[in-house]
């Protein structure tokens, strides 16, 4: 009888163990980045990074800098006191949002002096010069600051939550994943998401990002207002991480049992 607990507890224990190593095991080919493999997706349509167009519901920071101090006034208002507060600049902010230019549904933002100008589809660079343009037949001596203030993306599933100002004008998918946190183990790294606006609409853009291809192709740069999903592996919603938790848990209350059968055993042994 001892004997054959022994070769059950010794079967348990090497299954137990084999389970462990098995479940805890991912495969580096399953998560390495920039790989080169024959089966994974050749993005070969690159493309150049290209400045952000701007779209309705974005919001512009202007600030006109001229050398008679009235002008830069009158044309500033009470944003002057916010022209070097960089909290100034991110639209997530109701008071920063009444000293920002709000591009309309009519594809406009409403300027002091010039009414209404027409900027979706122009980069900030565009507009800046658009306005200086315009300026230039009204005072002399001056320069325009234009930046956009929604400057932002945000990350959801199996890389963290959140919003993140994007920091810099080139911004690629590993840097913006860094800022998050970086991948988990069980995320689906063949199945990232980028939901996208455009000109015409709503776009859902899936991409594996393990492929070295990925580099200066459309899925590369993070434009302002991205939202990138980057769902959970099949290996995840079945719980495997889990799997040692619950093999713990048996082991412990086998070992448990035979602890208080040996215990039995010797008491009766003890009185025959």
């Amino acid at each position: 009888m001892v004997f054959r607990v022994k070769y059950v507890l010794k079967t348990l224990m090497m299954t137990a163990l084999l389970a462990v190593v098995l479940s805890s095991c991912v495969f580096s080919k399953k998560i390495n980045y920039l790989q080169t493999r024959d089966d994974l997706p050749q993005y070969n349509d690159s493309i150049e990074f290209s400045d952000y167009k701007l779209q309705r519901g974005d919001y512009l920071y202007v600030y006109l800098v001229a050398i008679d101090e009235d002008m830069m006034e009158m044309f500033n208002g009470n944003s002057v006191m916010y022209a070097y507060n960089t909290t100034y600049y991110n639209s997530d902010n109701p008071t920063a949002r009444l000293y920002l230019y709000l591009i309309g549904e009519d594809d406009c933002i409403e300027y002091p002096y010039l009414g209404r100008l027409k900027v979706v589809g122009l980069t900030v660079r565009e507009v800046k010069n658009l306005l200086e343009t315009k300026l230039a037949e009204m005072i002399n001596g001056f320069s325009v600051d234009v930046r956009l203030a929604n400057r932002s993306f945000s990350i959801l599933g199996e890389a963290g939550s959140g919003k993140y100002i994007i920091p810099k004008e080139k911004l690629t998918i590993f840097e913006a994943l860094a800022m998050s946190g970086d991948l988990k183990t069980y995320s689906r790294r063949s199945k990232i998401q980028i939901i996208r606006k455009s000109e015409n609409g709503t776009i859902v853009k899936t991409f594996d990002i393990r492929t070295r291809s990925i580099i200066d192709s459309e899925f590369y740069y993070i434009q302002p207002n991205d939202v990138i999903y980057v769902p959970f592996s099949d290996a995840k919603v079945m719980g495997a991480d889990h799997v040692t938790s619950v093999i713990s848990l048996t082991m412990s209350t086998v070992s448990f049992g035979l602890f208080v059968y040996s215990i039995v055993n010797s008491i009766i042994k003890a009185t025959e």
